[in-house]
């Protein structure tokens, strides 16, 4: 099996995207039922961990930077 960046550029595509309709779709079940949404929770989890959120940031962009750099 052959590796290419673009194979691994989608799938970190795909994931990302599977992980935004998930959210999307607790955010809606918790509206429904009247509970505070998971995001919510994600959002002051980032606030509070300000370094590590801007680490994952950085990471993320140097390896799609190392993957669209020709």
């Amino acid at each position: 099996m052959h590796v290419t960046a673009e194979a691994i550029l989608s799938l970190l595509a795909t994931v990302f995207v599977g992980v935004l309709f998930l959210l999307m779709l607790e955010e809606t079940q918790s509206i429904a039922r009247g509970t505070d949404p998971m995001t919510s929770r994600l959002h002051d989890l980032t606030r509070r961990f300000p370094r590590a959120t801007y680490a994952l940031a950085v990471v993320l962009g140097m390896l799609l930077g190392h993957l669209y750099w020709p």
